[in-house]
């Protein structure tokens, strides 16, 4: 009769020790499926804030977009005015170039004629060395262009 007993008893012991392992599972699965719907609510949230401000969002983007093409705008204009003043001076500068040639071409002339006008008079010296030195300096010029 004891050993019924025992028997008993430790079948019991058994059929409440899986009885503990199957609880013990179910709440670990409840466990994670409540943390799976936490997360599926943090998800949901989220999903609900970017629809809720999703146009919003495009408008600012837009409006961002929009003040980026004015700037670029401004600053081509800004630039092509810069480029236009660039080539105003230039082409000044270039006019400037032209009329001081041309001054110089006429003073260089006068000079060789006086030189050799005061040559023919037979005035020597400083007079032959500068005569000299101005040829020199015109075939010089002529040569390196």
């Amino acid at each position: 009769m004891v050993e019924s007993y025992i028997q008993a008893l430790i079948t019991s012991a058994g059929v409440i020790m899986g009885v503990w392992g199957f609880v013990k599972v179910l709440r670990d699965i409840k466990k994670s499926n409540d943390e799976e719907v936490k997360r599926r609510d943090r998800v949901d949230k989220a999903v609900k804030i970017v629809e809720e401000n999703a146009e919003k969002w495009d408008k600012g983007l837009s409006d961002i977009y929009g003040e980026r093409e004015t700037i670029v705008k401004r600053f081509d204009e800004r630039l092509d005015e810069v480029d236009r003043k660039i080539d105003e001076v230039h082409t000044d500068e270039e006019a400037k170039i032209q009329e001081l040639r041309a001054d110089v071409l006429i003073l260089t002339k006068c000079m060789a004629a006086v030189l050799d006008g005061l040559k023919q008079l037979n005035c020597n010296g400083r007079v032959s060395e500068a005569k000299q030195d101005l040829d020199e300096f015109l075939m010089n010029r002529a040569y390196d262009q």
